[in-house]
């Protein structure tokens, strides 16, 4: 009578765990879905630049435009500044809260940043960053009569890079924010 061994084979193969071609297709597949990620990460990160770069614009616009507006209107303003966080130390910007700078509007009456800065109605506004990063804005501004107590006020803000270097790619293409009030009423 044969011996019947332990170890005898029933015909039947049984696989345990994963063949190492499985193992690098899975791998293959979880490194494209992360690379997939890795840009969807990356562009929020720019869209969330760009949007704190659009907020800080409506900011300074704002604060130009409450400035100017809230003084009378006529002839006798008072001399109102505001100053910036520039690197090589601080700017006390004059603004000029008198008739003009109209030259800097369009045809539809919003600050046109394809010309020449109207002096005394424009700044290079360096912000107060976080972490020491500042950036610098193109604030232009224009101021016309309506009446002999009223006024309308146009200010735009355009983000232009960070301060002491280049232009910011981020924000190259940034549109520029445009508000408007009527304001100087006695």
């Amino acid at each position: 009578m044969p011996m019947k061994s332990k170890f005898r084979n029933t015909g039947k193969h049984q696989s345990r765990g994963f063949s190492l071609v499985e193992m690098m297709i899975a791998i293959a597949v979880l490194a494209f879905g992360m690379s997939a990620l890795l840009g969807l990460f990356m562009t929020a990160m720019m869209n969330n630049n760009r949007s704190k770069s659009d907020s800080s614009s409506t900011m300074i616009a704002q604060a130009v435009l409450e400035k100017i507006a809230a003084q009378p209107s006529g002839p006798a303003t008072a001399a109102i500044t505001m100053r910036d966080c520039n690197p090589a130390g601080p700017v006390d910007w004059a603004l000029s809260t008198a008739t003009g700078g109209t030259a800097q509007l369009n045809g539809t009456q919003e600050i046109d940043f394809t010309v020449a800065a109207v002096p005394g109605y424009s700044m290079q506004f360096v912000s107060c960053g976080s972490g020491g990063r500042q950036l610098i804005y193109d604030v232009r501004w224009a101021v016309q009569n309506v009446s002999n107590n009223a006024r309308v006020v146009t200010v735009g803000a355009r983000p232009l890079g960070a301060a002491g270097g280049g232009q910011s790619r981020a924000n190259l293409f940034a549109l520029p924010i445009t508000l408007r009030t009527v304001g100087g009423v006695q």
